[in-house]
């Protein structure tokens, strides 16, 4: 019987230990990204060739974000294309270079710095659940402009920038297309991915799934943890898509890029893809992202994407 009773009291505190660790895990994880600024180093334009203006953007939510425009040379643009940075770094400053780029084949600008991030207003990051209404904050901005209120807008982001101008596509119908880079398909999908990194067995992450979706809800509010990148692409409709990855990211997996693309076939949405073998996090080779347009097969396959909004205003 104490036998049976020390066996009852060891599977219990297991039982108790597990508990515990998958709770732990995912508030651990959260607790580096969420609840905090991040300052970034900044950028001015001239350093990638291009002049810039400064502007002011005000999110539905209230929050003031830095925001730089950038102009072609022609008379009147083929469109817009809002450029976002990732998760943590860089600032979207470093971008210019891309600015300068769609500049150069008749594409004006708009880089957005998002909620949280050095010169922008807020005081946490939300994985693409609250950045897309900065996105938003753009397009409102654009529709509303002068210059460019019906010509197209193009949403284009990297890494968690990527996944953000997926969900802002899903939600945002003035937006006619997308271009993703690198992007996640879920949040909480990339968690269980990293874990292995951190040397923290897969299954382990596998089975803690529902807390951190548990405290992403109690953290960013139940209602924002629909929005995700799987959940965008399925929204898109009609409007086309550009995704582009590296084989052997280790940032995010190119498993990332097949949920995407599979959701996207199944969706009927109009995608064209673009994959480069190895680990290039930015697909654009690192040495040029600076100077983008030095990767010939990088730009062509954004401006060969883009020569079907510079149809339709031709037509």
């Amino acid at each position: 019987m104490a036998r049976k009773k020390r066996l009852i009291t060891t599977i219990s505190c297991l039982g108790v230990l597990v508990l515990v660790i998958l709770v732990l895990i995912p508030t651990l994880v959260l607790s580096m990204f969420l609840g905090e600024r991040i300052d970034q180093p900044q950028h001015n334009s001239i350093e990638f060739g291009i002049a810039s203006e400064e502007i002011n953007l005000t999110t539905i939510d209230g929050l003031n974000l830095a925001a730089w425009r950038t102009y072609t040379d022609k008379a009147i643009p083929y469109g817009t294309v809002i450029i976002i940075s990732g998760l943590q770094w860089p600032s979207v400053t470093a971008f210019f270079g891309y600015a300068n780029m769609l500049a150069e084949h008749g594409w004006d600008a708009l880089l957005i710095e998002k909620r949280a991030r050095s010169l922008s207003e807020g005081e946490s990051i939300g994985f693409g659940t609250t950045e897309w209404l900065d996105v938003k904050a753009g397009v409102n901005f654009l529709d509303a402009d002068n210059r460019s209120g019906d010509l197209p807008i193009i949403a284009l982001g990297t890494s968690a920038g990527g996944a953000t101008v997926i969900i802002a596509g899903g939600e945002i119908p003035r937006i006619d297309g997308i271009i993703a880079i690198s992007a996640y398909s879920n949040f909480v999908d990339l968690y269980v991915d990293s874990l292995p990194m951190f040397r923290v067995p897969r299954f382990v992450g596998t089975m803690s799934i529902p807390f951190m979706y548990l405290n992403m809800g109690l953290r960013l509010g139940f209602d924002r943890i629909r929005y995700t990148p799987i959940n965008g692409i399925a929204r898109l409709g009609h409007r086309p898509m550009l995704l582009m990855h590296s084989t052997e990211d280790w940032q995010v997996p190119f498993s990332h890029f097949e949920n995407l693309y599979q959701t996207a076939q199944e969706s009927n949405i109009n995608i064209t893809t673009f994959v480069r073998e190895g680990d290039w996090h930015f697909v654009c080779y690192d040495q040029y992202i600076g100077n983008p347009a030095r990767d010939v097969e990088f730009t062509q396959a954004i401006i060969g994407f883009l020569d079907q909004f510079q149809s339709r205003i031709l037509d």
